[in-house]
């Protein structure tokens, strides 16, 4: 059973204001990274993809980007939303308002890249 789409979007917040972001070097290990994990996994468990894949269409506090990355991390997407989910990244790889998160982007995208099979 999925929690509260509307807890899913504050623990989004949360994270933002905490400075955890999806590619960020120790994110993984936060309660807040967990949190939205295990939310993901329950749309992913339940073959949820089109409803989950809703959050794309979200840009406050980098809803969307947590949402492409849960996504291609944690969940078997068809090519359609497994192509949908690295051009949201891609964005994200050259954003002048958040230039952290920009290059935590370029590193993630590269290192998934990289180890995708041709």
């Amino acid at each position: 059973m999925q929690d509260d789409p509307a807890s899913y979007i504050i623990q989004y917040k949360l994270n933002y204001f905490s400075g955890i972001n999806p590619a960020g070097e120790n994110a993984r290990e936060t309660e807040g990274y967990q949190k939205l994990v295990r939310f993901a996994k329950s749309y992913f468990d339940t073959n949820k993809y089109d409803d989950f894949a809703a959050f794309l269409q979200e840009g406050q506090y980098f809803i969307n980007l947590w949402t492409a990355h849960l996504i291609l991390q944690y969940g078997q997407p068809n090519e359609t939303l497994k192509q949908m989910c690295l051009k949201i990244i891609r964005q994200y790889t050259d954003n002048p308002l958040a230039p952290d998160v920009a290059i935590e982007e370029k590193i993630w995208l590269d290192n998934y890249l990289k180890s995708e099979p041709i």
